[in-house]
């Protein structure tokens, strides 16, 4: 009979190490910050986010959580291009990744930069879903992020699907438009030692 107080004790313990565990090499929580991914995922809203393991592969679409170097926080963004894709966005929303047409009915605010961008390997080019108010690839000074900066991948309920609307083609963006500058690959590099 006096075991009662032992066993609840050892059953809240053993709760809070599986939960310390699960959270450490499992799953997180990560919280949207902005609008830029809505109306796929609006500000405030918690996440629940899977850790990759080194096994697993980054697929376009998936929204990942990322920890940039650049804006010294973590950020919520869709993947659109992967290690060696040429990625091309127009003005008018349109994208299309090696010449193929990318669909993207979950972006219903088109708009932002567009430009080409040449994904060095061991990289991903990220953008938010709510295009003409993300701050993402298009505009940060690496729009590269490696690989190895992903944090997760959200898990989240089915996207909502809207139709796409008619999009008025503009002029494509120049060969090279954001391919200036420094790259994943250079982010990926050690630093050089200083004398």
């Amino acid at each position: 009979m006096g075991h009662g107080p032992v066993v609840v004790t050892a059953a809240a313990l053993a709760a809070v190490v599986l939960g310390l565990a699960v959270r450490r090499w499992l799953v997180f929580v990560t919280t949207v910050e902005s609008a830029s991914m809505a109306p796929t995922l609006r500000p405030g809203r918690r996440l629940l986010t899977r850790r990759l393991t080194r096994t697993e592969r980054i697929r376009r679409g998936d929204i990942v959580v990322v920890a940039s170097r650049e804006l010294g926080r973590t950020v919520v963004k869709r993947v659109l291009g992967l290690p060696g894709e040429r990625v091309l966005i127009e003005p008018g929303g349109r994208t299309s990744v090696d010449g193929r047409p990318v669909a993207e009915s979950y972006v219903v605010h088109a708009g932002g930069p567009g430009g080409v961008f040449l994904v060095p390997p061991g990289c991903v080019l990220l953008l938010g879903d709510n295009r003409a108010r993300s701050s993402d690839s298009r505009t940060w000074q690496d729009p590269y992020l490696p690989v190895s900066a992903v944090r997760g991948t959200v898990l989240t309920g089915p996207v909502r699907w809207r139709p796409a609307r008619a999009r008025t083609p503009g002029r494509p963006p120049q060969e090279g438009t954001r391919t200036d500058g420094v790259t994943c690959a250079e982010a990926l590099s050690p630093p050089a030692r200083g004398s």
